[in-house]
């Protein structure tokens, strides 16, 4: 909580503010590349100003990988609340916000190829605040999808938190365009699945966060928040 005081105590001046802009303009288009161990000399390469600048705003690479992935579920809660509430389709809202969740790879919002990026985002609390916002988000819709009978009634939102999980996790970050090809395909077969023509019944119940904790907890899978749960 500290990170965020700082950064509401001390407000930056234009040039400041932009030159941490660019920072994380830069430092979230290399991760998404190339993970999040890209030496922090290209990170401030590619954002256009000196490594002691870039030091001077983040002091370290975890520091740095917080202040993107607040960044990134900014970016996504402010279009999520903006689906929820002009978007009348609640089906298409859904697949707009997860297609949105998946372009940013999911690697510094929900999960990560790197376990640096769990340890260093989970430890600050704006940052799980905003990701169960957004889970919220896809939970309020999903409901709203299968009551008009557009999503299969025999999935929550745990189901659909720990697809995009399994599909962003078998690929890492980086790769040819074999990698970004099959993993539009994963998604793709992830979205129809969802669907409920002539749906197969699913082994088990429906997966709810109750057991997306649990299985936190357990160490099966690590770095994704809790959200308000209907």
């Amino acid at each position: 909580m500290a990170y965020v005081k700082q950064q509401a105590a001390a407000p930056l001046r234009a040039d400041a503010r932009r030159n941490r802009e660019q920072i994380i303009e830069a430092a979230r288009a290399m991760f998404l590349r190339e993970g999040t161990d890209v030496p922090m000399e290209e990170i401030a390469r590619a954002a256009g100003v000196g490594i002691g600048t870039l030091y001077r705003r983040f002091p370290d690479r975890g520091e740095l990988i917080k202040a993107v992935s607040l960044d990134n579920l900014e970016r996504m809660n402010e279009l999520a609340a903006r689906l929820e509430r002009e978007e009348p389709d609640p089906a298409a809202a859904l697949e707009a916000l997860l297609r949105a969740v998946r372009d940013q790879y999911l690697g510094i919002v929900l999960t990560s190829a790197a376990a640096m990026a769990f340890r260093a985002a989970g430890d600050l609390p704006a940052i799980e605040e905003r990701r169960d916002e957004l889970l919220g988000v896809i939970d309020r819709l999903l409901h709203r999808a299968q009551e008009q009978g557009a999503v299969r009634r025999d999935v929550r939102a745990g189901d659909v938190l720990l697809m995009l999980v399994a599909v962003s996790r078998m690929l890492p970050a980086g790769g040819d365009g074999l990698g970004a090809m099959v993993f539009e395909r994963l998604f793709a077969l992830m979205l129809d699945g969802f669907r409920p023509r002539a749906e197969s019944p699913l082994p088990g119940r429906p997966v709810g966060y109750d057991d997306v904790e649990h299985l936190r907890r357990h160490g099966i899978i690590a770095g994704l928040g809790r959200a308000a749960e209907r």
